[in-house]
């Protein structure tokens, strides 16, 4: 005979005291803290996500994490415990960021020299929006 799994409750209190513990409390706070602040900007810069780009963002995640049918996205959003709109927010903050790097890119790419490759390009990208999030945090 097969044992029942036992269901456990954990208050969110508790996954916030094993963060802050364990030194990653911090850490998961600036990342919250440094998507709000790039995805207001890159909203005050002009970007705007339609709802065909947020729908093309959503279904490469579901490839990405297997989410075939869309009982299986519903399954995965309930074990995760968040909803279909937290997911939706998560998503387009992403879009808003990655509009934000190109922006900064744009803006602060001088040398085509150093960004003949793809990889210096997004390192390039990503060392611009650092720098822009720094600036902006202080």
């Amino acid at each position: 005979m097969a044992k029942k799994k036992q269901e456990i409750e954990v208050a969110i209190v508790e996954v916030v005291d094993f963060l802050r513990i364990n030194g990653q409390f911090g850490p998961a706070l600036r990342q919250v803290v440094e998507r709000k602040v790039a995805a207001e900007a890159a909203r005050k810069n002009g970007a705007r996500v339609t709802t065909k780009q947020l729908q093309k963002a959503f279904d490469t995640f579901r490839h990405i994490n297997g989410l075939i049918k869309a009982s299986d996205t519903t399954a995965w959003l309930k074990s995760m415990g968040i909803s279909l709109e937290t997911l939706e927010d998560y998503l387009e903050t992403n879009l808003l960021i990655s509009r934000l790097k190109d922006q900064i890119y744009k803006k602060n790419a001088s040398s085509k020299k150093y960004l003949s490759s793809s990889e210096v390009k997004e390192t390039v990208r990503e060392l611009a929006y650092q720098d822009w999030l720094a600036t902006e945090l202080k």
